[in-house]
């Protein structure tokens, strides 16, 4: 890694790229305020020599081996976790700066934009991006953790195809046609039909939820009790969309617990009762979390239901851009 070069424009590998998250933060890295010097697609050897337009350019996939990051200053996996394994065992070492967005539970830093202290990130390591469910949950918790104390949280979490990849979206997409012209549905992503359905496989979704649970953990502290949550297969391609239950020590009105939401930029945006809810088709592009029926319970004070709607693709990879930039643009440390 080129410390000089990093402050300037980083040479960048990305692993994964042809994922549909690692679609989303290509797109994002090719916006005109992240500077960028080489960029260097990865993937198995499967892809190897795929063609990808990257700023005008075409670039030619090529295969991840530790020869390939040897003048990388920023490598981000979104790959599958079949291939970061592989390259874990067969001893390879990772790059001296690495954002993990694969979920696989490696070790390293987690890092929450907006909530996450920037003055602890150093030069070099292993950055670990939150679960793209935390990055929802996680900024609008802090936001009310600073106006008010929480009692007990629960959520249930609805997930969308897009979090297993290619794989789900094509299966997805396959079963609803399948359906339609009244031909038998086949699975092999998920573990039945997901089209016009909803399933509660119970090994993913604990891990799902274990995973939630322990990053809101590492994000929030000890101020925040336990999450009670359930995850859920939704049939819906892109973003997550959650039921919040909040119970406060306070009794703030719906109005008070929504200005204390609006605190702290845009990253959170409220929405009024009026119009239509922010639902997971209407926020796919937007790197926000959208919150939308805040309401109260007259019979318990204190308890409120949120609905909360985030592209998981766009905030995962939006998060782990603003990772980079931290790094870049804050005063070297020792590692």
């Amino acid at each position: 890694m080129n410390t000089e070069r990093l402050k300037k424009a980083p040479n960048i590998s990305i692993v994964g790229s042809t994922s549909p998250l690692g679609k989303e933060l290509r797109e994002l890295i090719e916006g005109p305020d992240f500077p960028v010097g080489k960029l260097t697609l990865l993937e198995t050897e499967e892809y190897a020599g795929l063609l990808q337009e990257f700023a005008g350019e075409i670039r030619i996939t090529q295969i991840i081996s530790p020869e390939s990051f040897v003048d990388t200053d920023i490598a981000f996996f979104v790959c599958s976790p079949e291939i970061i394994n592989a390259y874990a065992s067969s001893g390879a070492a990772f790059p001296d700066l690495t954002i993990d967005l694969t979920q696989t539970g490696r070790e390293g830093a987690l890092f929450l934009g907006g909530v996450s202290d920037a003055s602890n990130l150093k030069t070099a390591g292993y950055y670990v991006n939150p679960h793209s469910a935390t990055i929802t949950l996680g900024r609008v918790l802090a936001r009310i953790q600073n106006a008010f104390q929480i009692e007990a949280v629960s959520a249930t979490v609805m997930e969308p195809a897009s979090e297993h990849g290619s794989a789900g979206i094509d299966e997805l997409q396959e079963q609803t046609v399948a359906l339609l012209n009244f031909q038998p549905v086949e699975h092999r992503t998920f573990p039945g039909q997901l089209a016009f359905n909803l399933l509660t496989e119970a090994r993913a979704s604990r891990s799902v939820e274990s995973l939630l649970r322990s990053q809101l953990a590492s994000l929030l502290g000890k101020g925040i009790p336990p999450l009670g949550v359930a995850a859920v297969q939704v049939p819906v391609f892109h973003s997550h969309a959650l039921a919040v239950f909040l119970q406060l020590k306070e009794a703030p009105s719906p109005e008070q617990l929504r200005t204390a939401l609006q605190v702290g930029g845009n990253s959170v945006i409220v929405h009024s009762d009026e119009g239509l809810t922010p639902s997971p088709v209407t926020v796919v592009g937007s790197d926000a979390v959208h919150v939308a029926r805040v309401a109260s319970d007259s019979a318990r004070p204190g308890s409120f239901f949120l609905w909360l709607v985030a592209d998981n693709l766009r905030v995962a990879a939006s998060n782990a851009l603003q990772i980079a930039e931290s790094l870049m643009f804050t005063p070297a440390q020792s590692r």
